[in-house]
This record gives C-alpha cells, sequence and structure tokens, in this order.
C-alpha cells in the first residue's frame, strides 16, 4: 500500500515538474527578425552644437506662474529657425499659447490619419544650494568629455533637437511622408503640461482629426541591469502612464502654550496620519509587469523564466523580490509618498493648523475615487480633512495595443538603430505629455530613444545632466527610421 502511495506520489511530482518545464519553454515570445537598415551620416558634432545652443536658453518652467521667464522661449526659437531653414521653410508652424509650437508636414495622402512626435521644450529649475556639485555650469551648454552637458541634456531638448534634426536632414533628401506628420513641442511639461500639449490637443480635437500614433517621451533604451535579470540593453516603450493624484491632507487644532499640550498636537495627528499611510499602500499587481517581462521572455535567464511563466507557483516570491527595490515596488501598484508638510510657527506655541502634502502615482485600473475611498479608511481620523488642488489629479492613462502596426514599426526602429537591444512595452512611472494625446488618439507611445544607463538615469532633474553625442546621432537616426516606418500608409 505503502509502495503504491509513494510510487502515485512520484508521478504527480513527475507531472508537476514536466508541466512546469513546458511552460517555462514556452513562456514569452520569440524576437521578431529585425531587417538591417541603412542609416543615415549624421553628424554628432553638428547635433552636440545644436543642443548645446538650446540648452543655454534658460527655459526654466515654475509652479508659481509670475516667476516664469518667457523671454528664453521666444529666443530659443528664433535659434531653432536658423538651425533647422528647411523645417521652417517646407512645414506650417502654428504657435499655441504663444510658446508650444505645432509643426505641420504635408503627406501625399492627406486622407490618411495624421501621426504626431511629441516633444517640450520647458527644464526644470537647479537648485541653487546645488550649483557647486555640476561639473559644468547647468546653462552653459559645455560639450566635454564626449558629452554635452546642462539641464535639458536628457529632459527633453536631446528629443526636441533630435526630431528637427531628422525632419531637416530628411527634408534635404527629398523626403516626403505619405501620411501627414506632426511635430509637437509644448512649454509647460514640467508643471503638467496644460497650456501646451493639452492645448495642442484641443486644437487637433476641433478639427475633428484622430493620430494614427503618437510618440512622446517615456521609456529609453536602458542598459543592462535595469530590468531585473536582463544583462543586455532593452528599449522600454511605453504603452500608458500612471496617474496623479496629490491630497493635502490638514489638521486643525487650537492655540495655547506648549507648555500645557493636549495627548496630540495636530502635527502629531497628522504625523500618525502619514505614517498609517505608508505602513498601509496600496495593494500590488503584478499584470503589467508580467506583460513586460513576457514580452521578452527569450532574453530571460532560466530562473526568472521559469518563475514567471509560473506566477500560480511562483507569484508570492516575485512580488516579494520586486517589492524590495523601490524602482521595481512602482510597477507593481500605486505608490505612496508624503512630500510636503507644514505646521506651526513657534517652538513654543501649539499649532494652529498643520497640512501635508501626499503624492500618490496611480496604477491603471486604480481611479482617483479609489485612492481617496483608500485613504479615509487608512486613516481613520476625521479631524483630518482631505483636500485636493487644482491640476493636482488625473487618472491612469489608457494602454496602448501592443499587437499594432505602429508599435511593431517603433519596436523596429529601435532595434534597427540599437541591433543590441530587446524592445518591451511597460509602464511610465512619471507624467508626460503623452496623456494630453489620449483624446486623440489610441495609440500613445512613450520612449526617448537613448541610450541610458542607470547613473545617467539619477542625473535627470538632478545634478550633471548630460547625453554622449554618439547617443544623440542615433536619436537622429531613430526619428528617421520611425518617420519612414509611421510616414507610410
Amino acid at each position: 500500500m505503502l509502495e503504491s502511495i509513494l510510487i502515485i506520489l512520484l508521478v504527480m511530482m513527475l507531472f508537476l515538474t514536466a508541466f512546469i518545464l513546458i511552460r517555462t519553454i514556452l513562456y514569452g515570445r520569440a524576437p521578431e527578425p529585425v531587417e538591417p537598415a541603412a542609416l543615415a551620416e549624421i553628424s554628432a558634432e553638428v547635433v552636440a552644437e545644436h543642443l548645446a545652443a538650446a540648452i543655454r536658453h534658460k527655459t526654466i518652467s515654475h509652479l508659481d506662474a509670475d516667476r516664469i521667464d518667457y523671454q528664453p522661449f521666444v529666443e530659443l526659437r528664433k535659434s531653432l529657425e536658423q538651425m533647422y531653414p528647411r523645417v521652417h521653410s517646407t512645414l506650417r508652424i502654428s504657435p499655441v499659447n504663444r510658446h508650444s509650437l505645432l509643426f505641420t508636414w504635408k503627406g501625399k495622402d492627406e486622407t490618411l490619419a495624421p501621426v504626431l512626435l511629441a516633444s517640450h521644450s520647458d527644464v526644470v529649475p537647479v537648485d541653487p544650494a546645488a550649483r557647486d556639485e555640476w561639473r559644468y555650469p547647468p546653462f552653459e551648454g559645455q560639450i566635454a568629455e564626449g558629452c554635452v552637458w546642462g539641464r535639458g541634456a536628457l529632459d527633453n531638448k536631446n528629443t526636441l533637437i533630435a526630431m528637427l534634426e531628422a525632419v531637416e536632414s530628411l527634408l534635404k533628401n527629398g523626403y516626403q511622408p505619405t501620411r501627414t506628420v506632426l511635430l509637437a513641442i509644448g512649454h509647460d511639461e514640467e508643471i503638467g503640461g496644460h497650456q501646451g500639449a493639452a492645448q495642442i490637443a484641443g486644437r487637433i480635437q476641433a478639427y475633428n482629426t484622430r493620430l494614427a500614433a503618437v510618440l512622446d517621451e517615456g521609456g529609453a533604451v536602458f542598459t543592462g541591469g535595469i530590468v531585473p535579470g536582463l544583462n543586455l540593453p532593452v528599449g522600454l516603450i511605453g504603452i500608458s502612464e500612471k496617474g496623479v493624484l496629490t491630497l493635502h491632507l490638514e489638521v486643525e487644532g487650537e492655540c495655547g502654550h506648549s507648555a500645557f499640550p493636549p495627548k496630540h498636537t495636530c502635527i502629531g495627528v497628522l504625523a500618525r496620519a502619514i505614517t498609517r499611510l505608508e505602513e498601509h499602500q496600496m495593494p500590488p499587481r503584478t499584470a503589467m509587469a508580467e506583460a513586460m517581462f513576457r514580452y521578452m521572455g527569450s532574453y530571460l535567464p532560466f530562473g526568472l523564466r521559469l518563475a514567471l511563466a509560473n506566477m500560480w507557483l511562483f507569484g508570492g516570491l516575485v512580488r516579494g523580490r520586486m517589492m524590495r527595490n523601490p524602482r521595481t515596488a512602482a510597477m507593481l501598484r500605486t505608490t505612496t509618498a508624503a512630500t510636503l508638510i507644514s505646521g506651526g510657527v513657534k517652538d513654543n506655541l501649539l499649532p494652529a493648523k498643520a497640512s501635508a502634502g501626499v503624492n500618490f502615482r496611480l496604477m491603471p485600473g486604480d481611479r482617483i475615487a479609489d485612492v481617496v475611498q483608500h485613504v479615509r479608511k487608512t486613516v481613520a481620523d476625521d479631524s483630518v480633512q482631505l483636500h485636493i488642488p487644482e491640476n493636482a489629479a488625473w487618472e491612469a492613462s489608457p494602454l496602448s495595443p501592443v499587437d499594432s502596426p505602429a508599435f511593431r514599426a517603433l519596436a523596429q526602429a529601435i532595434q534597427q538603430v540599437y541591433p543590441e537591444a530587446a524592445a518591451a512595452p511597460y509602464l511610465v512611472q512619471g507624467a508626460t505629455d503623452g496623456r494630453h494625446y489620449a483624446t486623440v488618439c489610441d495609440q500613445v507611445y512613450r520612449i526617448s530613444p537613448m541610450l541610458l544607463s542607470e547613473a545617467e538615469l539619477a542625473t535627470i532633474h538632478g545634478n550633471n545632466e548630460h547625453i554622449g553625442i554618439d547617443t544623440l546621432a542615433r536619436m537622429v537616426q531613430f526619428y528617421i527610421q520611425l518617420i519612414k516606418g509611421w510616414g507610410v500608409e
């Protein structure tokens, strides 16, 4: 009897092992072969000079509109006219809210839906306290050590320059796309894009036009190590971006002397609420991460493929591993970050009011209403009032398809310019202008076509932002390939 039970158990174990191995072998899609392309000859030095010139214009966005100096935006536009004469003499140019620009490159067949390439001209400020940490001054556009240095080198004047360089080059060679190509340059992406990209999208919508595809910033061609378990470069194409919600938590108290405090001051009540939110965050979901990994399954090491192919068995292990790292944890859940706090005026005076700003980045599937409900339930204190500031909340953007010709052409352009790289869809963690174009297009993709290391990624909005001049040249080649791919029927 015992022998029969052992035999049955052994057979079951062999069957289970075979089942797991078969799922592992079949996991992921085999990469489609990409035809090599004769890439355009690009002068990296010229492109570098053009980017350096653009960086020297201090097109800084501030949340306080009264602090924005718009003269650098005017001067940047003049510089672009000088650098790209064919673009400005051939394409129709429409200013939007004075400082954003919409270029229209008419195609041979105007019955086809246009495609749009997006960028933005504004940059974030430089922290005055950190200026001495910059290797080269942030607004001098220095070319040194094989790189262009300065604010906007990675975010986002590099794509602005690269796409204009690509169109200038194509015009020089007599190219005209079959379908119309639009170039959109917003001027306020860093503060929400409400006066730039949103207005451009509104203008397109007013003409009852639907776009065939949109490309904006978002992912990049990340070098090995950025994606867990993958040691080769991978072009991550954003097919959606997280929503945003900033909640202000406010608590009122009674003034008085600090020698006679209540059990909890309003600052203490607020601190307890923040602690509860940090300790009880939104639950993780692996669907978006699984889609990314499945797309590049054939490139993954066997152990990781085995775990991902059998999430029914190893799902807890995979989630636990990803949740240990803030960057991969953000791929799985709506994040919670306390970013602002205010309260009190003197050390011996009980505060009459305390407030905090908590920033949430919403996963697709989590709605703003869901997060607000989660906060109320988690804080569980009626003395904590919730307030959503103006323009501080929007839902996660819709998912763009990965089985469309537009996505395949985009992935192909990446792999033609970076033949050593894989390509895969992913969820953009930050906010881009791309979300505004969801009103006029079902296929909005997000990638800045630059080779980017983890160290370089850390310089975006930080110190010593820079980009290699060879990478700049490849970005121009990418836009040329993409325009050719998207510009046909």
